[in-house]
């Protein structure tokens, strides 16, 4: 589940010019805007009556409408999901069968979960709190709580952990918290912003004996 795919042998040049000021929370969320394609691994750990499960997306996305996600648990392949802006392949392994459909302009496009949280009026909804500087794989990081203002109403309890890059300024890790208990674990690896893509990775060759299906 953890297999972690070189993003560097597919993308080159990647750009990082932060001139930004702010709090890192308030960079974070900035840098999101200006987003033209990107390559992340995102692992999912999912915490449910006592037990974890894991799942690893390794994702690439080119606007408008170009991405490749690769759905991954227990170190096979779940699912691979391509789209070349037009049409969209959804290849099932285990089952080694294509669905094969054209892209639809109202459908949600793959980006990082962690996106759905981080909008530019976060602080409405939420205390944030800066809790000084750790270090994950490494890596310095800005570590951020997240409380809702009324945390203790019945259907607000849920409280964030974010860590971010203090030299990138892209979160690196969330932990949701509901009630107290941990709930779910987001984490990023080789992340890369604004890379050359190669088109190729957007179109998906059918593998031999793979039954196919038009929808």
């Amino acid at each position: 589940m953890l297999a972690i795919v070189v993003i560097g042998l597919i993308c080159s040049g990647c750009v990082n010019t932060d001139t930004s000021s702010g709090t890192p929370l308030e960079i974070a969320i900035e840098k999101q805007q200006n987003i033209e394609s990107l390559a992340y691994i995102e692992i999912l750990t999912l915490n449910i009556d006592n037990e974890t499960r894991a799942i690893e997306y390794d994702v690439l996305l080119q606007k408008p409408d170009k991405f490749r996600r690769i759905e991954k648990s227990d170190s096979f392949t779940r699912l691979k999901i391509v789209s070349n802006g037009d049409v969209v392949w959804i290849y099932d392994p285990e089952k080694n069968t294509v669905l094969i459909r054209h892209l639809t302009p109202s459908e949600k496009r793959p980006a990082p979960a962690i996106y759905t949280l981080l909008t530019g009026n976060i602080t409405k909804n939420y205390m944030v709190e800066e809790q000084g500087m750790e270090s994950i794989n490494s890596i310095p990081v800005y570590k951020v709580k997240l409380t809702p203002h009324e945390f203790d109403r019945e259907d607000n309890t849920k409280e964030y952990l974010l860590w971010i890059d203090s030299k990138s300024m892209i979160p690196l890790k969330l932990q949701s918290y509901d009630k107290g208990n941990l709930v779910l674990t987001l984490e990023y690896r080789n992340y890369s912003m604004n890379c050359v893509i190669n088109d190729d990775e957007f179109t998906f060759t059918i593998p031999d004996g793979a039954s196919v299906v038009y929808a």
